[in-house]
């Protein structure tokens, strides 16, 4: 009876401690679970509060963008009032005096002196005010949201611009303290990041200029060159420059091999047997004499894939003497895509040694470079603005005839895989074609 009692003595000791051990993992397996689950509402906590912080510093830059676009405007009403730093108004020359030495100085704290905006003890920053409503005050204690350093510059090396479907052509004025020796220009499309924007979409590089037989280029079968996610694009580049005086016969006629007021180039991209380089006789030639002969532009892989030097010609009165205020090139793409990023330098003539003296754009473009700041986390933004109008509406084709009664045949395309609804059925007409015959006298 006594070895029976032990027996089950026994017996539910071993189960009461097979029992310990389930609980003591059960445990262990539970807390590791729940750290776990801690350490990843910690981490993303921590990334969402980053990610906060850093489109709050974001924000806080774009905010500076903007109060120096307002001082830039500011600052050219001024000057188009006949006001200096030391004539004019009171309020016009704070405001020219300001900017002119912040921009000469490259100062931080040049919008907050020309806006008087308030300044913070602490690095001279303007605060971003945070406001859940309209007619509440602004509330940055959470965030520290500030805008630290703006600086502007308006003579820029070089003038930078996108093109796209969106808006495919752009016109650039040639404005520098050295029209009469500009001699050259470059122009470099399609940047590396084009490229990489290109693969995301799933397209590739694809030259246009190979699809040739001999020096003669094809004709471009549909999708083939310049498509949706093809590049780099074709680029076109018109010339249109005067004298102090002309007239507007003068836009449309060469009067010798390099003398011209107007000429366009089509440059398309090739990998090989291309060239980088034209001369100044080839703006009237392709423009004027009814050739239009694309060229082919040589391109590889770089920080831009296709660069393009085109020495100017003088002006059809054989002079260097440019009117700035009537020297433009017009860059385009025909094809609208794909968007491609475009860099315009120019020069003066070659010195003995073969260099050539490069010459800033003035009062063309303006760069604005702004850092912002959340809390202890700073972003930087640098962006250009227009200081002219560049957008403004100009055909980007036109015909030219010759002669009385002159005739342009066109056919144009009614109908593609039309239907019509009659009666409730749906019923199929076949493709047509119309010929339509223009008469300009």
């Amino acid at each position: 009876m006594k070895q029976f009692k032990l027996n089950e003595f026994l017996k539910t000791k071993k189960r009461g401690g097979a029992s310990m051990f389930v609980v003591l993992f059960t445990i262990i397996i539970l807390s590791v679970i729940v750290l776990s689950f801690t350490r990843l509402i910690v981490s993303e906590a921590a990334k969402t509060t980053n990610t906060d912080l850093s489109q709050s510093a974001y924000d806080s830059a774009l905010a500076g963008v903007e109060d120096a676009k307002i001082a830039l405007l500011r600052y050219h009403d001024c000057l188009d009032q006949g006001a200096t730093a030391t004539s004019g108004s009171t309020y016009c020359r704070a405001i020219i005096k300001n900017m002119q030495d912040g921009i000469n100085n490259n100062d931080c704290s040049t919008v907050q002196k020309v806006l008087g905006r308030e300044q913070a003890s602490e690095n001279n920053s303007v605060v971003v005010q945070e406001t859940q409503r309209s007619n509440q005050e602004g509330n940055n204690t959470n965030m520290l949201q500030a805008y630290t350093c703006v600086t502007i510059k308006e003579d820029l090396d070089d003038y930078r611009t996108t093109l796209s479907s969106a808006g495919r052509l752009r016109i650039i004025p040639i404005r520098s303290d050295h029209i009469d020796q500009l001699d050259t220009v470059q122009v470099k499309w399609f940047s590396s990041t084009n490229a990489s924007q290109l693969a995301s979409h799933g397209g590739s590089v694809r030259y246009c200029g190979n699809n040739r037989s001999g020096n003669t280029l094809l004709l471009y079968p549909n999708g083939q060159c310049n498509g949706s996610y093809q590049g780099p694009p074709t680029l076109t580049v018109r010339l249109i420059q005067t004298d102090a005086t002309f007239d507007l016969s003068e836009l449309s006629v060469s009067k010798a091999s390099n003398q011209t007021d107007t000429g366009e180039l089509i440059f398309v991209p090739t990998n090989s047997g291309g060239t980088t380089s034209v001369g100044a006789d080839a703006w009237g030639e392709s423009a004027n004499k009814g050739t239009n002969l694309p060229i082919q532009a040589q391109c590889s892989a770089g920080t831009w894939y296709c660069s393009m030097t085109m020495s100017l010609p003088k002006t059809f009165r054989g002079s260097t003497a440019r009117n700035d205020a009537n020297t433009y090139l017009l860059l385009s793409i025909p094809y609208g895509t794909p968007e491609t990023d475009i860099s315009v330098t120019t020069y003066g003539p070659a010195d003995s040694g073969g260099s050539r003296q490069q010459y800033e754009f003035s009062g063309v473009q303006a760069r604005i470079d702004s850092t912002g700041r959340a809390n202890d986390l700073y972003r930087r933004v640098e962006t250009r603005v227009e200081l002219v109008d560049t957008y403004f509406a100009y055909p980007e084709y036109e015909i030219t005839m010759t002669g009385a009664n002159s005739n342009i045949y066109k056919s144009f395309y009614a109908t593609f895989n039309c239907w019509r609804a009659d009666a409730g059925a749906v019923d199929y007409c076949t493709d047509t074609a119309q010929d339509l015959t223009m008469h300009l006298d």
